[in-house]
């Protein structure tokens, strides 16, 4: 009996992935495969954002357990033509059409049928399309243009930044109005100003900020949270009308950030966003992209709770701070 091998990057874990899942449950012997390496083909919109192989392995895992089919699939990662070839007897291979299944066909495939004398078949699957009519891809999502679900968001001109190490301590002085823990319960204090002043749009970022503004009645505009805290992973757990994810390492901020925050922002209901990484430098789009009148609150942490106002003092500070982090080149 014939294996099959379903190749993918497996980047940004999304809508189309899932089909591939499911088709691969019933096809013999499967093995899902998330390629990287020499099978990554070249000139990728936003190729150095591509999550690392071991986070896209993970969440393949993951994701394969979650529907009980650990059992069924096996999940492999290569990067290196020659694990192909090494695949004995006829294969069938399950992919997207694609500038990397283009490369994977081109190259070790036909060294499989040129060579090897193997008679492998290459089944395309039909992608699922995002809202908008479009392929359903994670390029697209590194851009910002849709979510993992297809979404159509607001898009971004921004490039992806990296803060270099000896521009981090700067961040940490508050830029706003700090609630201080040794007072009391500072959530306490900043729902008791939000209803008073009424804030155009109230922007939560951190675990605890958002848990314990929530635990005083009151549900934040937007939240961004990473299920981590200063003393480790956060175990709450949050909702909202609509929930967005979002891929960002720790001291970067990339485009797919600040396109769901403006998303968010502008949405009619109120939204969580997960950041698959750290939420440390999302103040700066929430900032920056919030309207007049609004406030981000923010954890500081064995302080308290920041207020920043939004105002174009305030803008300034976190586009010159912004500016000062180079691009990364991608």
């Amino acid at each position: 009996m014939s294996s099959t091998w379903g190749l993918n990057l497996f980047d940004r874990f999304h809508i189309n992935h899932q089909v591939m899942i499911d088709k691969l449950s019933k096809m013999p012997d499967p093995v899902a495969c998330v390629t990287g390496g020499e099978l990554v083909g070249q000139g990728l919109k936003l190729q150095a954002l591509i999550q690392p192989i071991d986070i896209r392995e993970r969440n393949l895992r993951e994701y394969i357990q979650g529907v009980k089919l650990d059992d069924v699939i096996s999940v492999k990662a290569i990067t290196k033509i020659d694990e192909l070839l090494s695949i004995e007897g006829d294969a069938t291979f399950v992919m997207y059409e694609g500038p990397c299944c283009a490369v994977i066909e081109s190259g070790p495939l036909n060294v499989r049928k040129e060579t090897m004398g193997v008679s492998d078949t290459i089944e395309y699957l039909k992608p699922v399309l995002a809202y908008d009519g479009e392929k359903l891809a994670s390029a697209r999502i590194r851009l910002g243009e849709i979510d993992r679900e297809g979404r159509r968001l607001r898009g971004t001109k921004e490039p992806p930044r990296k803060l270099q190490l000896e521009g981090r301590a700067g961040l940490k002085s508050p830029k706003g109005e700090v609630f201080a823990a040794k007072d009391g319960p500072p959530e306490k204090r900043v729902v008791s100003k939000i209803r008073e002043e009424s804030p155009t749009c109230v922007i939560a970022v951190g675990d605890v900020t958002a848990s314990t503004i929530l635990k005083e009645g009151y549900t934040p505009k937007v939240m961004i949270v990473d299920g981590i805290t200063k003393r480790g992973p956060f175990e709450g757990q949050f909702s909202a009308e609509r929930v967005y994810k979002i891929f960002n390492p720790a001291a970067v901020i990339y485009p797919e950030a600040w396109s769901v925050i403006d998303t968010a922002i502008h949405d009619e209901s109120n939204s969580l966003i997960y950041v698959e990484g750290e939420e440390d430098l999302m103040g700066f789009p929430a900032v920056l992209l919030a309207p007049d009148d609004s406030a981000v609150l923010y954890g500081q942490p064995d302080v308290g709770i920041v207020w920043i106002p939004i105002n174009e003092e305030n803008r300034k500070i976190s586009k010159d701070l912004l500016d000062q982090m180079p691009v990364i080149q991608s």
